[in-house]
């Protein structure tokens, strides 16, 4: 092998970007970085067994996009990659989404990519990403303010996005290009000054070259130390956020405060970056405008939330941080009697049987579970808390609004709404994990008792 497809697979084994049977996308575009990528996994693909495929996407600016498509399609076909793409109206969508067009690009790029990995089974995605782009990035984190992982540049490799020429230079690509006589595109967009990256490769790196020849590969080591902090400061972030952490679900992260008292304000910051990242499952970070907003619910009163991004939240209540994913539909759902009922959007699910008086020898028992005197159960299905909801505690002769029970149980705000509440024929019978009504308690003249058991709780 040549020394480039050798540099190739020495970034991959010491970044452990492949392992053996892996299935790999490939973003191609039809650049010369891409169509490297393309041609160098090709050649290392019997010494890792991984499979091929490659994704492109038209973004619907320029005319001749239609044929750089094809010469990715024929590529492939030479190649026998199989091939993805599609075509989307970037311009357009980021006027919808007041963002730039560079962007939107991106995101819907990555949207993509991770579409295909969901629905084909891919297991990573390789993008063409070279050590020119990494240095690019930083001068452009360095120009909107980025904090420390902004200086680290393009990691080889960001959950299952792997990057195997970061450590080649662009004209070290177009070198081996030409040396194997490989044809690629060129996007006469790349030339265009309308776009930062563009005024940053053809105007700002070549003047610091001027005051230091070396600037590049300054740059690059500049990266490689901020990096090493970063990877020690993410560590230390998941220490923390591991023993913060009282709940974890697919839709909501609960940090005890009392847990993070002793830490900074940046710490606590990045704990709640580190749950947003486990809910979204993106690449994405918030910008830093959003997690200033995240240090002030930190340091707010009970009820300050924030937007993070993405549908997803961050709210104080009883001494709690929660991290939750907004606009999660919750449905009515009839339960199952007996048999096991699964609340949808949720990790919870009820688990009922129907039982003889006499063998329910003590009607003492943990709060997620709940006797009931069947005979009383009527229509019975599940609900979650609204405005107004009443219920009479056992042993009391009037009803209390849920809404002052929660206040008294010192149940957080964010918390109430994920209560699954069983009904009776609308009658509210169990808040479960909370109490039963004394309507539904079993009695001397109960026959048969209904036991719910609430499981999933994490």
């Amino acid at each position: 092998m040549d020394n480039v497809v050798d540099r190739i697979a020495k970034t991959i084994d010491e970044n452990r970007l492949l392992k053996r049977g892996d299935s790999v996308l490939v973003a191609l575009s039809g650049g010369p970085d891409s169509v490297t990528l393309l041609y160098l996994l090709d050649r290392l693909k019997s010494k890792y067994r991984i499979k091929l495929a490659a994704a492109h996407l038209d973004h619907g600016i320029r005319p001749e996009a239609a044929e750089e498509r094809a010469f990715c399609k024929n590529l492939c076909r030479k190649l026998k990659v199989k091939f993805h793409s599609k075509k989307v109206d970037i311009p357009e969508l980021a006027k919808k989404t007041k963002s730039t067009v560079e962007e939107t690009g991106r995101q819907v790029r990555y949207e993509y990519f991770h579409y295909l990995c969901e629905r084909f089974g891919y297991d990573k995605i390789a993008t063409g990403h070279s050590s020119d782009d990494s240095a690019e990035t930083i001068i452009f984190n360095i120009a909107r303010g980025s904090g420390l992982r902004g200086l680290s540049g393009i990691a080889p490799r960001r959950g299952n996005i792997i990057r195997p020429l970061i450590e080649i230079e662009k004209k070290e690509i177009l070198k081996w290009l030409k040396s194997q006589k490989i044809a690629y595109v060129s996007d006469a967009s790349n030339l265009s000054l309308e776009y930062a990256r563009n005024r940053i490769r053809q105007k700002i790196l070549p003047e610091l070259e001027k005051l230091n020849r070396s600037a590049r590969q300054n740059i690059l080591r500049l990266a490689k130390n901020a990096a090493e902090e970063v990877e020690f400061i993410d560590s230390t972030v998941v220490s923390v956020f591991e023993r913060a952490v009282l709940r974890a679900g697919k839709s909501k992260i609960v940090l005890d405060l009392g847990k993070l008292k002793d830490y900074d304000l940046s710490v606590k910051k990045k704990v709640a970056v580190e749950a947003y990242g486990r809910l979204s499952g993106r690449s994405y970070r918030p910008p830093s405008k959003t997690i200033s907003r995240a240090e002030e619910v930190f340091g707010g009163r009970n009820g300050a939330k924030a937007p993070l991004g993405h549908d997803i939240w961050i709210e104080k209540s009883q001494n709690r941080i929660c991290v939750f994913r907004k606009g999660i539909s919750r449905k009515k759902v009839e339960l199952a009697i007996p048999g096991t009922t699964r609340i949808p959007n949720s990790d919870l699910y009820f688990e009922t049987k129907i039982m003889k008086r006499s063998r329910v020898k003590k009607l003492k028992t943990d709060p997620d579970v709940a006797l009931l005197d069947n005979r009383k159960m009527k229509n019975v299905s599940i609900r979650f808390w609204e405005n107004g909801d009443r219920i009479r505690p056992f042993g009391m002769g009037g009803s209390k609004l849920l809404s002052d029970i929660f206040t008294d149980r010192k149940i957080s705000s964010f918390e109430r709404p994920e209560i699954p509440l069983v009904t009776s024929d609308g009658n509210i019978a169990w808040v479960a994990g909370v109490m039963i009504s004394d309507d539904f308690k079993v009695g001397l003249r109960t026959k048969e008792v209904l036991k719910i058991r609430l499981c999933g709780l994490s």
